[in-house]
């Protein structure tokens, strides 16, 4: 898995906004599925992977590329260059990758889910939602990209039940998602159930200080009336 992360942004005493989780920037990548590519191209795929196993992914990028030169139709180099360039928070030219992946092969779904991902990091909201729809119509069940769809929403200022489910139900794999969840029951003006979420998440052993700091900063603000319900209005600076 690929991590890295976006700076914590500390709450705001204006607005019903919860505390932001560090959105890392996880991309999916996929594997050769067509061996008749030029062997050129599969070299240099393969040695792109191992770039990647080793956290180089400046090296990825040159080793993607490259295969691309020798067969610009090679669609999991793409989705795979677009990943790279996700890690190094060059969003724009991840989406342009993905957006080749998707050109070439539409039923491939993960570069729905990274490209969603990259729209949420760029603040692109109901774009991320309908990208991460699209590849849950293509795998209902990725759980990644049921979380992603999750954030989306709560950062649109979505309160519905659909999704607070998403982010329940992401709560056992991605500890994160008590966040953006915190920020759903917010846009609902469940402040007091938002709160206890955000208790909650204090409790886990392994939040980084920082972190932790802001969470409780937020909720000593709600603690004192500071926190204005403005439901609906929210958008939790990701």
């Amino acid at each position: 898995m690929w991590v890295t992360s976006d700076p914590l942004a500390m709450p705001d005493a204006s607005a019903p906004v919860a505390p932001v989780e560090k959105v890392a920037p996880i991309g999916d990548t996929v594997s050769v599925r067509n061996l008749q590519l030029p062997a050129g191209a599969i070299k240099e795929f393969k040695r792109s992977e191992k770039c990647v196993g080793s956290g180089d992914f400046p090296g990825a990028v040159q080793h993607l590329q490259k295969a691309l030169r020798v067969d610009p139709q090679f669609i999991e180099a793409h989705n795979n260059l677009g990943a790279s360039y996700m890690q190094l928070a060059r969003y724009k030219d991840a989406i342009a990758e993905f957006e080749a992946a998707i050109a070439l092969d539409a039923n491939m779904e993960a570069p729905y889910r990274n490209m969603s991902l990259s729209l949420f990091l760029m603040k692109r909201y109901p774009e991320a939602e309908a990208a991460a729809r699209q590849a849950l119509t293509l795998n209902p069940e990725h759980k990644a990209a049921r979380y992603t769809l999750g954030r989306a929403l709560a950062a649109e200022g979505n309160a519905s039940p659909e999704a607070e489910q998403l982010l329940r139900e992401s709560l056992s794999e991605f500890p994160e998602a008590r966040l953006p969840l915190a920020q759903v029951l917010l846009n609902r003006c469940a402040n007091l159930d938002a709160v206890a979420e955000l208790r909650t998440y204090l409790a886990s052993s392994t939040i980084e200080p920082q972190k932790r700091r802001a969470v409780e900063a937020w909720i000593e603000l709600s603690s004192k009336g500071q926190v204005v319900s403005g439901c609906g209005e929210a958008r939790p600076p990701a």
